[in-house]
């Protein structure tokens, strides 16, 4: 996984199409059920749409993406975590190990968008039963894991798609690593960045 993103692209994939990925999914569990589609997935979907048409003019503005409404890291996973939970069936568990600090700060907003796209991996991806989701403070590091009982897949000898290369280019930019370990059991994720941001000429290349 190599090769930085460009930022407009980095924006449509961490936020239009992530959410239209989970529209689909909604969507797709919808159509093979009998009857007529439900009213209120009419409602969430318009909602959903409303929301990421706000976003898209946000960005045609050349404004980046907000940091999403919920105070804190550990909260914006949950919520996280309960939306896809609510779309796919998949039971998902966030375990918090930091003290909340009731707002953003440092790398909080990277490590999100990392642990929302390996979330958003496994909805789509990974046929699993479970997720979880762990999130701890080490002296200045902040460490966050995601692991799935899915069907997994072969890192070494499968092209890194879209998703997985945003990752890894976020995790260096900001002067930390990311892992990915998967087999026949699972994916198991492990993101590792610094508290605070690191000055550019600072992180290794």
């Amino acid at each position: 996984m190599s090769g930085e993103l460009p930022p407009l692209a980095q924006q449509l994939h961490d936020g239009v199409l992530q959410a239209l990925a989970i529209a689909r999914i909604r969507l797709e569990k919808a159509l093979a059920e009998d009857g007529p589609l439900p009213r209120e997935l009419g409602a969430d979907l318009k909602l959903l749409l409303d929301h990421e048409i706000a976003g898209l003019r946000h960005l045609i503005s050349g404004s980046a993406l907000p940091a999403p409404p919920q105070p804190d890291l550990p909260s914006a996973l949950a919520a996280t975590a309960e939306h896809l939970q609510s779309a796919t069936g998949i039971r998902m568990c966030v375990e918090n190990r930091t003290a909340p600090p009731g707002r953003w700060a440092g790398n909080d907003l990277v490590a999100y968008r990392i642990v929302r796209e390996a979330l958003h991996n496994t909805a789509r991806h990974s046929d699993a039963r479970h997720a979880w989701v762990n999130v701890a403070a080490w002296r200045d590091r902040l460490v966050c894991s995601v692991y799935d009982d899915g069907h997994g897949f072969a890192p070494a000898t499968t092209s890194p798609h879209f998703g997985m290369t945003a990752m890894d280019a976020q995790a260096r930019k900001a002067g930390g690593h990311l892992a990915v370990r998967s087999g026949r059991t699972g994916t198991f994720v492990t993101l590792v960045l610094p508290r605070d941001p690191v000055p550019e000429r600072e992180v290794p290349r």
